[in-house]
């Protein structure tokens, strides 16, 4: 004898009634079965309302119930359920899904045409909160769109910014910026821009660095604040180098900037004249200095190096031996 069966869950709040603006529920799973129903898994679709206040909590219970009159089948009414899990979270204004799992029921019909549900059986808990302000999410990401930016002293700058948001746990807030110190970089938020203004006061001493930091919940960004620090003079401590065939060495270049104590903030290019010879690997501003590492070739050679730093510029014969 063949059996169908029907399960249909009508979810309702439990409490009182006033709760019914603050969450919009529903979910239905559909289902045919012989003799006993299959394991079904139905999506309890959570809305909070966007003007509802933060923090505002209920329980969701979700309930079968009958969809037929005369119900000429017996059955097991006590269906075995599971959930994802206890609780969940829902930013104002957004939706989530909660799965609920029902097992299977022990049914035994008479009548294969009579289709029958358990009727008042609870299918699940899920205790939902709203987090949040009204419309608003909690932030995924922020960042600078650079790590670093040189300004002089009793100039600004403007340093623009992306900031991602989703639907989760965290509570939303609003952008926030801050410098380490104030004697060097000041920091303020453009107005209708995604954009941090940093002005750096007459008086700040030319090299000195501070940290300005970029805030949204409970994610942050970094951005280095260095005060304008010129090269004056540019000096090859050697006129030419020698460097053994596939090795490396270092090249320093004395730099005398502004602000002598500092490295120079000016920006370093360093090109090779015969890169077959001689390649740059790197060129690192330092007190005083500018080191430059090189790799040598694997065969003898020569390259002339012409080290740029601002406007100031040196040069090195390079030796391969």
């Amino acid at each position: 004898m063949k059996t169908s069966m029907k399960k249909v869950l009508s979810l309702a709040l439990a409490g009182a009634l006033a709760l019914t603006s603050v969450f919009s529920v529903n979910a239905v799973d559909a289902s045919n079965a012989k003799k006993a129903a299959a394991v079904k898994t139905a999506k309890l679709s959570i809305v909070a309302a966007k003007d509802k206040a933060v923090n505002a909590s209920t329980t969701v219970t979700g309930v079968a119930v009958s969809t037929k009159g005369a119900l000429a089948c017996k059955y097991d009414a006590k269906l075995a359920t599971s959930i994802a899990s206890a609780s969940a979270v829902v930013v104002s204004g957004d939706a989530i899904k909660v799965t609920v799992t029902a097992t299977k029921g022990a049914v035994a019909c008479t009548d294969a045409a009579v289709s029958v549900l358990s009727a008042n059986t609870e299918i699940a808990k899920v205790l939902v909160t709203i987090k949040g302000a009204a419309t608003t999410k909690a932030t995924k990401s922020i960042k600078f769109k650079k790590n670093k930016v040189v300004v002089a002293a009793g100039k600004s700058t403007k340093v623009a910014y992306t900031v991602k948001k989703v639907a989760t746990a965290d509570a939303a807030k609003k952008v926030t910026v801050k410098s380490a110190n104030k004697k060097i970089a000041k920091a303020t938020l453009v107005k209708g821009q995604k954009k941090v203004k940093i002005a750096v006061p007459k008086k700040a001493k030319a090299g000195t660095s501070t940290k300005v930091t970029l805030k949204s919940g409970s994610k942050k960004a970094v951005l280095k604040v260095f005060v304008k620090n010129p090269a004056k003079k540019v000096t090859a401590k050697k006129a030419t180098v020698v460097v053994k065939k596939n090795k490396t060495k270092k090249i320093t270049v004395a730099v005398k900037a502004k602000n002598n104590k500092k490295a120079t903030t000016d920006a370093i290019k360093v090109k090779s004249s015969n890169k077959k010879a001689v390649k740059v690997k790197s060129a690192v501003a330092k007190k005083g200095k500018v080191v430059i590492t090189v790799k040598a070739a694997k065969k003898a050679g020569k390259s002339k190096l012409t080290v740029k730093v601002g406007a100031k510029k040196a040069t090195v014969n390079v030796k391969v031996k």
